[in-house]
């Protein structure tokens, strides 16, 4: 346990998901900044949302949870984000309109304090699909210090990616986490070994990214690093539905990482944060005690 909250830094899209039964704040920063408040770090928000209503409940919520939401930006021409949501077997498809406030994330001088000061900083491809939002978090994830852990959730969301995206977001990071959904897409991109591990390790070894961590739904999750290829099983689940599982999961690896516990323990945690998420009818339950980080 360190003596001081780690400082994590998520940065990207913050929209609302529009279900059929009802409309939900969600996007995988804004998951991923909850569900790490509500395991003990200090987390702040760098994202952008219209002067709408949207965007004042979006920021009052994410502020309730625990998230500084004070390096989110605010535009008086955009829209606060949303995407349209259904869900098949558990399963979410999404439809993300385009032109919204995180579309253009802007760099300020103020976030270079904050790059220097983060223990993490956590972000995707899809908040890159706009010009000033990828070049914000390019000088963002430039101005980390080298200790801070820079963690690509990679996101492939419609055609919101493209090769040049993924290969300056891997150059960009240090760990990788990926669904075992989102390999094919990565390896019709950058090719390599038809198996999985092979073409991780291949990866790994390319982009100079210490630890990959690969959910495998029900199964549970593959840690390839420098402790070895880990294969860590997760507990049978009645799944309600999985958004925001995987945003759990990276949430408790990374924190737990930051703990000082090995890999296995890591992978173990990620994956009952993970699968609590799935038995929720919410993409950011509020978490039971034991899966607390810190604090």
């Amino acid at each position: 346990m360190t003596e001081t909250l780690p400082h994590v830094v998520a940065f990207g899209e913050v929209l609302w998901d529009e279900f059929p039964e009802g409309v939900r704040l969600g996007g995988a920063p804004a998951n991923f900044a909850v569900h790490c408040a509500s395991m003990g770090a200090r987390v702040s928000l760098v994202s952008r949302v219209g002067t709408d209503d949207r965007g004042r409940e979006a920021l009052d919520r994410l502020r309730g949870r625990g998230v500084d939401v004070g390096f989110v930006q605010e535009d008086g021409e955009r829209p606060t984000g949303r995407g349209r949501v259904t869900v098949r077997d558990g399963r979410p498809a999404y439809e993300i309109v385009e032109g919204v406030a995180w579309d253009a994330i802007g760099w300020e001088p103020r976030l270079m304090s904050l790059a220097q000061a983060a223990d993490v900083v956590c972000f995707g491809t899809l908040a890159q699909r706009s010009g000033p939002s990828r070049e914000a978090l390019r000088r963002f994830a430039g101005a980390c210090r080298g200790a801070c852990l820079r963690v690509l959730d990679i996101n492939f969301r419609q055609s919101y990616h493209s090769e040049t995206i993924v290969r300056e977001s891997l150059g960009l990071s240090n760990v990788l986490k990926l669904s075992d959904e989102e390999v094919p897409f990565l390896r019709g991109y950058l090719k390599g070994a038809d198996d999985d591990g092979a073409f991780l390790n291949e990866v790994r070894e390319r982009f100079e990214i210490e630890t990959v961590a690969l959910t495998l739904g029900a199964q549970g999750c593959r840690v390839l690093g420098p402790e070895g290829d880990l294969r860590v099983p997760a507990a049978p689940r009645k799944v309600v539905n999985t958004v925001g599982a995987g945003d759990a999961f990276t949430a408790a690896f990374i924190l737990n990482r930051l703990a000082g516990r090995d890999a296995f323990t890591c992978a173990d945690r990620a994956n009952g944060a993970g699968g609590y998420v799935t038995t929720q009818d919410s993409a950011t339950p509020e978490l039971p005690e034991e899966f607390g980080v810190f604090g």
